[in-house]
């Protein structure tokens, strides 16, 4: 009988409440639940007018790639992602790419940095004074710039595929490819 009343009981809560969840990706428990009958599931399935669509390549560490890739989006007037995310040897990665492309600026940002050393930088690379970041998965979450269409992940087989979709969706913000 308290069964009965607790099943009355909510079934009368769950119809008076609106539930709405927003998810950047397909978090597995809420399309289980949509799935379930539990919440119902909306998706975006355009993208914003004008977006580009986004192109992904997949390619062992070369040196001749990086470079083509940093020559041709900073040559359209836009800005790099470096992904690395190893904190110990950041600076290793730092000093390749600086050997590889002297001409171009480059910044690192990680999350053992100290918080307004870490948004100095962001702020900076926001602003366009340096064309290259070289950062962790902090990006991953809420860094929206885009000015920067072009994001190189290394060690990319360490990641999960739902974070390489969220890390992915750093870069094609705008209208340019």
């Amino acid at each position: 009988k308290i069964i009965n009343e607790i099943k009355l009981n909510t079934s009368k809560i769950k119809n008076e409440i609106n539930v709405l969840t927003l998810t950047a990706t397909p978090i597995p428990r809420t399309l289980n639940m949509s799935l379930g009958g539990l919440r119902d599931l909306s998706i975006i399935a355009t993208s914003p007018e004008n977006r580009m669509p986004i192109k992904t390549y997949v390619s062992n560490w070369k040196k001749s790639v990086i470079k083509d890739a940093c020559d041709r989006e900073i040559n359209r007037g836009g800005q790099v992602f470096f992904l690395h995310n190893r904190v110990h040897d950041i600076n290793i990665i730092y000093n390749e790419l600086k050997e590889l492309m002297p001409a171009y600026s480059i910044k690192i940002a990680h999350a053992q940095m100290s918080s307004a050393q870490l948004e100095k930088i962001i702020l900076e690379f926001y602003n366009k004074k340096f064309n290259i970041l070289l950062s962790t998965t902090i990006i991953e979450n809420g860094i929206d710039i885009s000015n920067a269409n072009t994001i190189l992940v290394n060690k990319s087989d360490k990641f999960g595929l739902s974070q390489l979709h969220q890390i992915r969706g750093r870069v094609g913000r705008s209208d340019k490819q």
